[in-house]
């Protein structure tokens, strides 16, 4: 098993909704601002990719853009780490989308890179483990 680095001050790190786009929805705005202080105050750089704020309707309808959040976070070199937002029980959705795809692959194995989140992100959890 390959372990990333730890991100360090200074470092971005990509903020996806992989399950769930409940983060892009007006009452959760409270939410968002706080998570962008607190990992501010831990030296990092939040970077919110296309897709995690566009809310619940058209992530539920479109596996393929919370895929491509993933994917596009990881072949990113600027990226340290990557946090879900939101956890769900729809990521396996994402599972075709992202373990078709040689080019993510090989980046998952050849740049692993911090990757944190809860409820339906362990399938992901999962997917990079094997």
């Amino acid at each position: 098993m390959q372990y990333p680095r730890k991100p360090k001050k200074g470092d971005k790190v990509a903020i996806v909704s992989l399950s769930n786009g409940v983060l892009g929805e007006e009452f959760c705005s409270h939410n968002i601002e706080i998570g962008v202080r607190r990992l501010k105050e831990y030296g990092l750089e939040p970077v919110f990719m296309e897709n995690a704020l566009v809310g619940i309707k058209y992530l539920q309808e479109h596996p393929e853009a919370r895929a491509k959040d993933l994917k596009i976070a990881f072949m990113d070199n600027s990226i340290a780490g990557i946090i879900c937002a939101i956890g769900g029980d729809a990521t396996y959705r994402l599972l075709p989308y992202l373990m078709e795809d040689e080019d993510f692959l090989s980046a998952v194995k050849e740049h692993p890179k911090l990757f944190t989140g809860f409820s339906g992100a362990t399938i992901n959890h999962l997917m990079f483990y094997k």
